[in-house]
């Protein structure tokens, strides 16, 4: 019964700390109407972008590597979503050239860290730095989307925005993608035991490859959304940056304690956007976001580490 009890706690216990702080924070806070219909419409509009380039960050971890180059690559596709929009005031074409470009930009990542041998973390720290110095060197202030039917993308609504319904798809697809497929299987084989994998005859080099190249295209998506969604762009990853990185670590620390898992990193993402909502609500000063953003990254990092101290991951063949 207490081993039964233990994995419960294991498993539930951080969603459903997350519940209590938010019921406390609405409780505590009664005149701020954290969630009324019109808020939790915003909200979920609000964290599509984080919860899109999450996911991306999700199969780049569950393959056992690592990702920063979202922050600056996020933002050089925002601009370039923006620009060629202004261009062609065509919403696919802008699209596809963001999707390119992010898919292009996480090959050559991928194909540095398995075919040289370079250090993800090194590698990624590079193509941030890169993709902010091209996105400067592009525009230098905010870039205004001027179409007004490409704007319109963010705001069409079936009960709730047609983005918020395309989120939730992609998310159903990952999660039977990674638990119900067999690359899924060796996705996370290669991540969490690579001798194993060895065993298993699975060609780790081409997992990771598949794992950039589906963060590329998640981020594409996350871009266009976010570059549909906000009309004004300037520098927009550095914003995403702590949240995108909360949500993998809270996710990584729920229902699969340990490993990163589809449904954890979603919530994640709904948490760390409700998190910011209420604090702008309470006329919260940016540094004071920035700051508990941070925590909120040290306490779910910590918490993964404290769960897993004693942990051998394991993966029957």
């Amino acid at each position: 019964m207490s081993s039964k009890w233990d994995k419960m706690i294991r498993c539930y216990g951080m969603p459903f700390g997350l519940l209590v702080l938010v019921f406390l924070l609405q409780v505590f806070f009664i005149n701020v109407p954290l969630f009324s219909a019109l808020n939790i419409k915003h909200i979920l509009l609000e964290t599509t972008s984080i919860a899109l380039t999450a996911l991306g960050l999700s199969f780049i971890m569950m393959s056992g590597e690592g990702d920063l180059s979202f922050a600056g690559l996020f933002s050089l596709l925002t601009v370039v979503f923006a620009m060629v929009s202004n261009r062609w005031n065509n919403f696919f074409i802008s699209y596809l050239v963001v999707t390119l470009i992010a898919v292009g930009v996480y090959l050559i990542i991928a194909l540095l860290v398995t075919r040289l041998k370079f250090s993800s973390f090194i590698v990624s720290i590079a193509f941030m730095f890169m993709a902010n110095g091209v996105e400067k060197a592009l525009h230098q202030q905010t870039t205004l989307i001027q179409d007004p039917a490409i704007l319109s993308f963010s705001t069409v609504e079936f009960g709730l925005p047609l983005v918020v319904w395309l989120m939730g798809l992609v998310y159903l697809a990952a999660y039977f993608v990674v638990n119900k497929t067999r690359f899924g299987f060796s996705l996370r084989i290669v991540g969490e035991n690579q001798n194993a994998a060895i065993e298993a005859g699975i060609n780790s080099r081409a997992m990771k490859i598949s794992a950039y190249i589906i963060a590329g295209l998640l981020i594409s998506l996350a871009a266009a959304v976010e570059s549909t969604r906000v009309g004004a762009i300037y520098e927009q990853g550095k914003f995403y940056m702590l949240p995108v990185f909360a949500a993998c670590y809270l996710g990584y620390s729920m229902f699969v304690p340990g490993r990163i898992n589809v449904v954890g990193t979603l919530v994640g993402a709904l948490f760390m956007g409700v998190l910011e909502k209420f604090l702008n609500m309470v006329n919260a000063e940016s540094y004071i976001v920035s700051i508990t953003q941070g925590v909120v990254l040290i306490v779910s990092v910590g918490l993964v580490a404290f769960k897993n101290r004693d942990k051998i991951v394991q993966i029957k063949l």
